[in-house]
């Protein structure tokens, strides 16, 4: 992914389709965008070196996780993308999840990363899109990872 210039893209091409999962990557307004479908479980141990990579040494700043098409996950999911978040923040780097909904919303809920992680991006995140915008202005829609308290 070093080396990579940005530029806004479309290449959401899935990368995996197991039965029950599904992921792509693209760029999109300057952050590059995995978007994440299905079931994210422990059987699908491919995702977090890709994450890992991804927060390491992508070619953004800014990670979003769009789990808008998101099924289900589990503590697995929920640790990996804790530990791409981790990796990021020390990378300087802001991963940020959107859409979330259903059973991934409550499972974010329940273990009380949705209280201690939200916060609307920052308006230097912002790249022009209304939507963004709409959320930063207190619209919802997003969790970004960071803020003064961290996951455990």
């Amino acid at each position: 992914m070093a080396g990579v210039p940005m530029a806004d893209c479309d290449v959401g091409v899935p990368q995996c389709e197991a039965a029950s999962f599904r992921w792509s990557l693209r760029c999109r307004d300057g952050a590059v965008v995995v978007s994440l479908a299905g079931e994210l479980d422990l059987a699908v141990m491919e995702l977090e070196p890709l994450l890992l990579q991804v927060a390491e040494s992508g070619p953004a700043a800014t990670i979003v996780l769009d789990m808008s098409e998101l099924d289900f996950i589990d503590a697995y999911g929920i640790g990996t993308i804790v530990n791409a978040w981790k990796v990021a923040k020390a990378r300087g780097r802001v991963l940020r999840v959107e859409g979330l909904r259903g059973l991934p919303a409550r499972v974010f809920r329940l273990a009380e990363l949705e209280p201690v992680l939200v916060r609307p991006p920052r308006g230097d995140e912002l790249k022009g899109n209304s939507g963004d915008q709409r959320r930063a202005a207190g619209g919802g829609g997003g969790i970004a990872l960071g803020g003064a308290h961290e996951p455990r």
